[in-house]
């Protein structure tokens, strides 16, 4: 099972997202493909900052519909997840390779359910244990 970092998601909500990510998620299961909490948030409030515009409304309505197709499959971060999130954070200060809040709670969550993460940047999920 793998979780989705929200640049995956961002891109399969483009108009025309890049082929590669399309074909990479049609090849999957549907049912083994995860979003969590983290995810949603970063999505909705890069669309609340977004002037109120046909254009915003655009993107919260691709949003909403992508954020109904992973109904039941969307992972909260809980106990099990801070506790990863805290070796993690401290692994890679300790590299001195700091990681963005957000990177790293989606990591910790994708450690704490035992999925794999599928990523464009993988750069910024270097170095986890």
């Amino acid at each position: 099972m793998i979780l989705l970092d929200t640049n995956i998601l961002s891109e399969l909500m483009k108009p025309s997202p890049h082929a590669g990510v399309s074909a990479w998620v049609d090849a999957r299961l549907e049912t083994d493909l995860y979003i969590c909490a983290i995810t949603l948030a970063e999505i909705e409030l890069g669309i609340a900052l977004l002037p109120d515009s046909a254009r915003r409304d655009t993107i919260a309505a691709a949003a909403q519909a992508m954020f109904d197709q992973f109904s039941g499959r969307c992972l909260v971060f809980g106990e099990t997840a801070a506790t990863q999130y805290a070796r993690l954070v401290a692994h890679r200060r300790q590299l001195g390779r700091p990681i963005h809040v957000e990177d790293a709670q989606i990591a910790a969550i994708a450690l704490a359910h035992g999925l794999r993460l599928a990523t464009r940047n993988v750069k910024d999920f270097e170095h986890i244990p």
